[in-house]
């Protein structure tokens, strides 16, 4: 790292990539007052910081360094030096990149969908054995239903916040002031909840909602009311298995959750990814056999670690060194050994599914890239109709991403720089289905 250069560039900059529809705000803290250049990067958007140039030099008035998503950046000092301008470059692709000096202008955490008042029903902060939430019940009518939401993967709280947006806060807001009553939990050590993460499991989850749906059976508000479960992404599954297990849950709506099991669902998003990065077919093929492998060994194998040397020879076993080779570090090493991750391996989402009798709505996004909508919707219809179910419902809305938020293209990086939290088009949905079922009591 060198900064052989009349002038400096010490301190703090700011600019926006301009990557597609998708502008992403960036933070650079450089520090010139060593022998040697060094520097950090923040990404606001997606709550990422102190990330560490990588390659960083400033030679000839010239600002370089190279970052794993965006690929190499080159900017030139403006004479005035106020400005850095230049662009990363990755392959056949540029995306422009003009820095200021200092921090970026502070703007408003809140995003537009945000609920604010007046509020049209009663929020009360409750406690379920050790998780605590917040239990909405509306106050303007008739209460027709009430609903239990499960979060997805992940420490998730009852908002189920992520990138400043707080999709379950909007949901139980708008499901609220529609009649229905809301409870949302933080998850098992998050937030105000107690317990113990580490050795977390899916069922030990399954096992939370439990108690959720007892909680809301034993409160004389709600003698007589249907109650049901929705549950986003993994929640799902065990909104399902909550349904397939007891008899009392009236009614299912799935958001964005997968009918196949992890190795297939895992192996589907990847080799997308691989074919829009203009793959071969054989290249694919192999990469979606050895993660269809990698899954079912996680499955098998509950006691025995998985380790960079393993993980390689399995990759090598169906000839998917290359492809595999990203995801052979000690972050996504370690994501395989926890419990939670060796649970989700073994789940069997067609189990649940065959065993439910209640109404079912499952949606996706027709652009979500982490739960893909044409094919685990498809699976879901058919494990149902295999099972002799006939009250289901399959949606696949059009534009939105695994957040449901209106996108362009579904890529994670999307989720952080829409504004939008939660599309109308996907409550609306929602909420019409539950209409058409649940009439108002008293």
């Amino acid at each position: 790292m060198t900064h052989a250069t009349s002038k400096s560039i010490h301190g703090t900059w700011h600019g926006t990539i301009q990557f597609g529809n998708a502008p992403i705000a960036i933070v650079l803290r450089i520090d010139t007052s060593g022998p040697e250049i060094s520097g950090l990067s923040d990404f606001p958007q997606h709550y990422r910081a102190d990330l560490p140039l990588r390659d960083l030099s400033f030679e000839q008035d010239t600002l370089r360094f190279t970052t794993r998503s965006f690929g190499d950046y080159a900017g030139t000092l403006t004479p005035d030096g106020q400005r850095i301008e230049g662009c990363f470059t990755q392959e056949d692709k540029s995306h422009a990149l003009i820095l200021h000096p200092g921090p970026p202008p502070v703007e408003s955490s809140e995003r537009p969908q945000t609920p604010k008042p007046p509020f049209t029903y009663r929020a009360q902060t409750v406690t379920v054995e050790h998780l605590a939430g917040t239990l909405t019940v509306p106050e303007d009518q008739p209460v027709r239903a009430v609903v239990l939401l499960v979060t997805g993967s992940g420490a998730m709280d009852r908002d189920e916040t992520v990138f400043g947006h707080k999709p379950f806060w909007v949901l139980a807001d708008f499901l609220s002031r529609n009649g229905y009553a809301v409870l949302r939990l933080d998850d098992r050590g998050v937030g105000e909840s107690g317990g113990d993460r580490a050795t977390l499991t899916l069922e030990d989850e399954t096992g939370d909602m439990a108690m959720a749906l007892d909680f809301l059976r034993a409160r004389d508000e709600f003698r007589g009311l249907p109650i049901g479960v929705i549950g986003h992404s993994v929640g799902g599954l065990i909104a399902t298995t909550l349904a397939a297990r007891r008899s009392d849950v009236a009614f299912v709506i799935t958001m964005g959750t997968p009918g196949m099991d992890f190795g297939d669902a895992f192996a589907e998003r990847e080799c997308a990814d691989l074919e829009k990065a203009g793959a071969s077919p054989d290249t694919v093929e192999k990469h979606g056999n050895f993660t269809r492998a990698l899954y079912a060994w996680l499955g098998r194998h509950a006691e025995t670690p998985m380790d960079s040397e393993r993980f390689a020879a399995l990759a090598a076993q169906f000839g998917a060194d290359d492809t595999a080779a990203p995801r052979n570090n000690q972050e996504w090493i370690g994501r395989f050994n926890t419990p939670w991750f060796r649970s989700a391996a073994r789940w069997q989402p067609a189990d649940a599914l065959k065993g439910l009798s209640a109404p079912l709505l499952a949606i996706n996004g027709s652009l979500d890239v982490q739960s893909i909508a044409a094919s685990n919707l498809k699976v879901i219809a058919e494990t149902l109709a295999n099972a002799g179910h006939t009250d289901f419902e399959t949606l696949e809305l059009a534009g939105l991403n695994h957040l449901f938020q209106t996108c362009s293209t579904g890529a994670v990086y999307e989720y952080p720089v829409i504004e939008e939290t939660f599309a109308p088009l996907a409550l609306h949905a929602l909420r019409d289905w539950l209409h058409r079922r649940f009439k108002p009591t008293g």
